[in-house]
């Protein structure tokens, strides 16, 4: 059995790196929900303990909530002794597999989340997301994916004992498609290459 990544010590010293790539992720968010989400919208990011893009998404986007759904009650005190915890209207401590949010969003993402599972469950946590959601809103999920850049950047910091998910699944596109259709429409895909840990990009609306 693969090991489960530890949360508790990625939230206690995340990498300098890691700060660096979410300035980018930031920005892509933010402009896939101005193209796609009406305004004022219910928001709910899945896997978001101690969140690094509420701030910037509340600044930008003026949201009429934002609740954040995660199993990492450390991660999620986190938040809420942040400034984003004043605009978090909701901090829920539930997994992807069995959550039981009954307030139909708007936009519903997560941003590194699905990976950590096996087949089976990924496609449960994908499915998930449109559970969340009100008739006609919107999925937004990203996920590692195996290009050649990312397998180069992986195994040298692999090889540099410093990588800090075990249980990182990098997904080929269509593993992930195959189950957003089931559910939804894909209005916008793209690999996000500046991360050179590559993620792909996955915008759908629900059926």
């Amino acid at each position: 059995m693969t090991t489960a990544t530890d949360w508790d010590l990625y939230y206690a010293s995340v990498p300098h790196t890691a700060r660096l790539s979410r300035r980018y992720t930031t920005r892509v968010l933010v402009d896939a929900i101005r193209k796609f989400v009406k305004p004022r919208m219910a928001l709910v990011e899945i896997g978001g303990a101690n969140s690094c893009f509420v701030e910037s998404i509340v600044a930008a986007v003026d949201p009429g909530s934002y609740d954040v759904i995660d199993t990492n009650e450390y991660g999620l005190s986190l938040l809420a002794g942040r400034d984003a915890g004043r605009l978090v209207i909701g901090a829920h401590c539930q997994s992807v597999l069995g959550m039981s949010y009954s307030r139909p969003a708007d936009l519903v993402f997560s941003v590194g989340l699905v990976e950590h599972f096996e087949a089976a469950d990924t496609r449960k946590a994908v499915l998930a997301h449109f559970d969340a959601l009100d008739a006609g809103g919107v999925v937004l999920i990203t996920f590692p994916t195996p290009t050649l850049l990312y397998r180069v950047a992986r195994k040298a910091i692999e090889m540099a004992g410093m990588w800090k998910f075990p249980d990182e699944r990098p997904l080929e596109p269509g593993e992930v498609l195959a189950a957003v259709r089931e559910r939804g429409d894909v209005l916008f895909e793209k690999i996000l290459w500046p991360l050179v840990l590559t993620q792909y990009l996955v915008v759908a609306r629900k059926r």
